[in-house]
């Protein structure tokens, strides 16, 4: 442990901060995946062609990345705990008009107002979690916090695919109303910022932070933007047509595409605890961040591009296994992005620092459905656009693997900074 990182004692409320961080991931991920799985009745019940429908997805990314940096910098000196609380509770607001039964505007104007709550959360979650353990100590809660996300999808997708044929997609609407305000309040009882929030500084010293460019213009943080780009390229076009796909392109029924449609989620989930633990097992026994988390992340946006490509063009049996891999592996990609910013951006930079970079990445949102919804207008259209996705992969792994090394970026930081870091 660096001499500058504060001792502090073990504590389960480090854990349960974990616990229910990962459960605000797991409903954002609800939010996000519930008018992909409720898309054919909410097609047919307010009339919406492929282009409409294709603006409604694009739409909840119009704001998202926006959001993430003014409410990433904003932040950057308060109490993210209690930002999480006021971003959860907007979650639930704008599920209303849709339980409501409103029409398509309500539901374009829903979807913006989400997506500029949900930009922020992600890199507020994530650093109030690095709030409560050393950075030795990350990967495992890492990977615990961003299973949230994964598992949002694998208990989302068949429960509400169940509500939405059952008892209508309002009903659905409603229930994600009543699990964000239900979290807001575990949260305002249960959870708080961390001992680690903020670099240790000696009683009496002044440290100038590190300009904001100096992390902007290294090919750490200039990798991980890339990467997480075409990551969530993939995993917006999952959300938004992978059940429409598994039913319309291969013959599955509906409710059965939703729960199927799940599949690349709980893959996911497996790959982040192993990768997790594994993580950790290489960065305690004294292994750099770059072979750590770098390179292994890099093979999984590789494999996963090559499975995206080859999928439209194989049997049912086979695709689903193509589907698993290419849609699971860049979720798992995620948590070794945060990782990798944590190692090099100490903590009173760190919370605008992946706020900035999520926003970039996530503008992808934006681009990847209107790209789709476009494909789909022509003929093999799902095999296009699909195979579009998967050459973004394969070129973000090979730029990410060049760019991306935070120890070379650390002896590059002024000296000013180097404590800091150490201490994060």
């Amino acid at each position: 442990m660096p001499a500058s990182e504060p001792l502090v004692p073990r504590s389960g409320r480090a854990w349960t901060v974990t616990a229910l961080v990962l459960l605000f991931l797991l409903i954002n991920y609800a939010d996000k995946t519930v008018v992909g799985l409720a898309a054919e009745p909410i097609m047919n019940d307010l009339g919406l062609g492929e282009q409409q429908y294709a603006f409604v997805q694009s739409g909840f990314y119009f704001l998202f990345s926006v959001s993430g940096v003014v409410v990433g910098f904003a932040a950057a000196k308060r109490r993210t705990s209690r930002v999480m609380v006021v971003l959860a509770l907007i979650w639930g607001l704008t599920a209303l008009p849709m339980a409501a039964g409103l029409g398509f505007g309500a539901l374009v104007a829903s979807r913006i107002a989400l997506g500029a709550a949900e930009g922020p959360a992600v890199p507020a979650a994530t650093h109030t979690v690095y709030g409560w353990f050393p950075t030795r100590d990350r990967a495992l809660p890492n990977a615990l916090v961003h299973i949230g996300p994964t598992l949002g999808v694998v208990a989302s997708a068949p429960l509400l695919s169940w509500i939405i044929a059952d008892f209508g997609y309002r009903t659905a609407f409603g229930v994600l109303f009543a699990l964000s305000v239900l979290w807001a309040a575990a949260w305002l009882l249960f959870a708080n910022d961390g001992p680690y929030a903020t670099s240790a500084t000696p009683a009496g010293v002044s440290r100038e932070p590190v300009p904001y460019r100096v992390f902007f213009r290294s090919g750490t943080v200039l990798g991980a933007i890339l990467t997480g780009f075409v990551a969530f390229w993939a995993t917006t076009t999952a959300l938004g047509f992978l059940p429409r796909y598994l039913s319309a392109g291969l013959g599955i029924g509906h409710q059965q595409a939703g729960t199927l449609s799940a599949l690349p989620s709980l893959f996911a989930t497996v790959v982040i605890l192993v990768m997790g633990a594994v993580s950790t097992r290489f960065r305690r026994g004294g292994a750099g961040s770059r072979r750590a988390y770098c390179l292994p992340g890099m093979a999984l946006l590789a494999i996963s591009g090559a499975a995206m490509i080859l999928f439209p063009h194989t049997e049912k049996v086979t695709a689903i296994v193509l589907i698993t891999i290419a849609f699971g592996l860049p979720s798992a990609f995620y948590p070794m992005v945060w990782l990798l910013i944590g190692e090099l951006v100490p903590p009173e930079r760190r919370l605008a620092v992946t706020a900035a970079t999520t926003a970039v990445a996530t503008s992808a949102g934006v681009f990847a459905p209107l790209a789709m919804g476009g494909f789909l207008t022509a003929e093999n259209g799902y095999a296009a656009g699909f195979g579009v996705c998967g050459a973004l992969l394969l070129a973000g792994a090979v730029a990410g693997a060049v760019l991306i090394n935070p120890e070379r970026d650390q002896r590059r930081l002024p000296a000013r900074s180097l404590e800091s870091v150490s201490a994060a």
